[in-house]
């Protein structure tokens, strides 16, 4: 049996040539992929503001239910398109499952086609003649998830600190960012602020001394929502407490996500952490790691964060 090979990320097409027409035929204002990871979803949905703030009306939406990898899946009893719920610029959106399932197919397929010259919401916009007004997602909460994640949270010490160990690139067993490093970070930062971690605990459980509830895609969003800062892998909340506005560190194990990336395309992994690395945040490369490089960043980005957090309380 012939061994299977992912298709080339750059197409020779226009980009966004399908998304385009299917939006058109299906009478929708755009068109994105829902079976990709949480991450890539969430650039969308600054697409999806700036269109509709051109536009000066909100859009109809021609998309699938959220379909991610395994270690990203929806929780059970939660709605089909979390990172849309309670979002003004979407007027309705359209299940393109439902009319024919090659269209989910040739829409994930187009997510990279176009300039790889800017980062990932600017890549975007760009064929749209847009230019983002922030450079992170756009997610919105309704005032019972805030409640709720402010009352989660609520017994933790100012500030609060998410962590998130996990992801489809964290660190592999035998590395010390597996769980060691972790466990150093709580230690050390206990007595500093409150911490809490969130990731799919449900495919892989690391036993970190922290308070570890148990969530839905919108649950991690209320939850980060209500915390003050985010440490973990480049995965799904990373791009989530992005969007949220929360000053973060991202880690990327480039042992990791060379090969992850390369596959993709020749060239990807190179270009992966200007495209997708949000340079509003502290991104931590691990590799090489001599004298806990990578760790006491993580310290100085928490205690740097913490004497402003005391400097701006009354």
């Amino acid at each position: 049996m012939e061994e299977w090979k992912e298709p080339p990320r750059f197409l020779d097409s226009d980009p966004f040539v399908f998304s385009r027409r299917y939006a058109a035929e299906q009478g929708c204002d755009l068109a994105v992929p829902g079976a990709i990871g949480i991450g890539s979803l969430v650039c969308y949905t600054r697409l999806v503001e700036e269109f509709a703030r051109r536009e000066g009306r909100s859009v109809r939406l021609l998309t699938v239910p959220l379909d991610c990898s395994e270690d990203e899946r929806r929780s059970e009893g939660e709605g089909d398109y979390p990172l849309w719920d309670g979002n003004p610029f979407v007027e309705t959106i359209v299940n393109a499952d439902l009319i024919d399932p090659q269209i989910s197919e040739n829409l994930s397929a187009e997510m990279d086609n176009f300039c790889q010259a800017r980062h990932e919401i600017e890549n975007l916009c760009a064929p749209y003649g847009l230019r983002p007004r922030a450079l992170r997602g756009s997610l919105f909460l309704s005032r019972e998830e805030m409640q709720w994640g402010l009352g989660q949270l609520s017994a933790l010490k100012r500030p609060v600190v998410c962590l998130c160990p996990y992801g489809r690139s964290s660190s592999l067993p035998g590395s010390p960012w597996h769980l060691d490093r972790w466990i150093e970070l709580v230690e050390a930062l206990g007595g500093v602020a409150g911490l809490f971690q969130v990731g799919n605990e449900s495919f892989e459980q690391k036993p970190l001394p922290v308070f570890t509830p148990k969530t839905t895609i919108r649950k991690i969003i209320a939850l980060l929502w209500a915390s003050d800062l985010y440490i973990g892998f480049d995965t799904g909340p990373s791009h989530i407490a992005t969007a949220l506005g929360k000053p973060a560190v991202v880690l990327w194990d480039a042992v990791r996500k060379a090969p992850l990336e390369e596959g993709k395309q020749a060239g990807f992994s190179i270009a992966h952490m200007s495209r997708w690395a949000y340079p509003q945040n502290r991104n931590l490369v691990i590799l090489g790691e001599k004298e806990r490089e990578v760790l006491d960043g993580c310290f100085e980005f928490v205690f740097e964060t913490v004497a402003s957090f005391k400097r701006t309380r009354p």
